[in-house]
């Protein structure tokens, strides 16, 4: 049996997953040096779309399990990126706002994601990367259909 080398191809879903893996290794640095830690990333730009949902909206919208979502907002709000009120017709549920500092670090993150995506595809051609986007929202949209799940593009 031949030994894989570092130019191995791989499968499209083991290459897909090595980028991936990359991209985030990328991505915490990033925030680190923004003074972020990297599980705010995904609470941030959830709540840059739609301020003032709840607590549970962002377990529905991430996918994430509520005590993870609640320690890691504790986290946020003390370090000024987010405020978390009662929500007035509900005493049962908080709502969650996005402060100026958490909207800046938004912006900022972003601003690195493209930055990182821009060097990743480097390497491609315009034509190149035309294609690219083309067939991986076409095995996006194949996913959903057999999955039954619905990813929404602002939830990447």
């Amino acid at each position: 049996m031949a030994k894989a080398t570092k130019k191995s191809r791989g499968t499209s879903v083991s290459l897909s997953i090595d980028i991936t893996k990359l991209f985030d290794a990328q991505m915490k640095v990033e925030m680190l040096k923004n003074g972020m830690k990297a599980s705010y990333r995904q609470l941030l730009h959830s709540l840059s779309l739609k301020d003032g949902i709840t607590q549970l909206d962002l377990v529905k919208i991430t996918k994430l399990k509520a005590p993870t979502i609640s320690t890691t907002l504790r986290n946020m709000e003390a370090a000024g990126f987010i405020t978390r009120e009662a929500d007035k017709d509900d005493a049962r549920a908080t709502r969650v706002f996005i402060t100026e500092k958490g909207r800046e670090a938004d912006k900022k993150t972003r601003s690195g994601a493209s930055k990182i995506e821009r060097s990743f595809l480097s390497c491609l051609t315009a034509e190149e990367k035309e294609q690219l986007s083309a067939l991986l929202g076409k095995i996006k949209e194949n996913a959903q259909r057999i999955s039954g799940e619905d990813i929404d593009e602002n939830d990447s």
